[in-house]
């Protein structure tokens, strides 16, 4: 199986062998470029791949609705991919983790339907600036983890509290101010836990591990797909 730089790299050569693209054009042609290029990556990917990464690379939105291939897809960040909207993202019903920062989105009204196992979500430096564009999540049920930092949100008197107070269940926040412990409100803790990866993985220092049975822990090892 080819990694994904490989399978890039391939359909960027095609098509600049098969047609000479001047200056102008790059930028109207390179949406067609990523769209091809994402169609031969995840033609070439098994549906079972758990985890998946795309930070820094630009996804266009006809791409999202690929997704649906991975039905048992787990982890998926799409990190700086220059997203104004998740339309046309498909269900995924194991999709526990979701990394969605530093886009320009503004509607999360998708995820309780698309992603209605969501436990850990980072949408950090996107474009939420109401606390109304936050209630869809108050829809998912399994929400443990949620990072809000550098949205305009952020900059509302008491938002903090209000996090809180709408997510009784979410027992980790990150947000501009200070970390939001739901069972000690004053914590001091280094709010660096979810941009440090211990939000990424199946268990948090609190002991939440996203199930009751430990049913994620197994002694294979996940094929992770990452672009460098």
């Amino acid at each position: 199986m080819c990694s994904i730089q490989q399978a890039f790299s391939c359909v960027l050569f095609c098509y600049k062998n098969n047609h000479i693209f001047s200056e102008s054009e790059m930028s109207a042609v390179s949406r067609s470029v990523m769209e091809a290029a994402f169609r031969n990556l995840f033609g070439k990917l098994s549906a079972s791949t758990p985890e998946m990464v795309f930070d820094g690379k630009r996804v266009p939105p006809a791409v999202l609705p690929l997704f649906v291939k991975f039905q048992g897809l787990e982890k998926l960040s799409l990190i700086d991919c220059d997203l104004w909207s998740l339309e046309g993202l498909p269900r995924l019903p194991c999709l526990r983790i979701l990394m969605l920062g530093d886009n320009h989105i503004d509607d999360l009204s998708i995820l309780p339907q698309s992603c209605p196992n969501l436990e850990k979500l980072s949408i950090v430096g996107n474009k939420i600036g109401l606390r109304d564009e936050l209630e869809p999540l108050t829809l998912l049920p399994k929400l443990r983890a949620l990072d809000v930092e550098g949205n305009e949100l952020c900059e509302i008197r008491g938002h903090d509290r209000w996090l809180a107070d709408k997510f009784p269940n979410v027992t980790r926040f990150l947000i501009t101010a200070y970390d939001v412990d739901s069972e000690d409100e004053e914590s001091d803790e280094d709010i660096s836990w979810f941009l440090s990866g211990e939000a990424m993985g199946d268990s948090d220092e609190d002991g939440y591990n996203g199930d009751d049975d430990d049913s994620h822990t197994d002694a294979r090892v996940p094929e992770v797909i990452t672009l460098d």
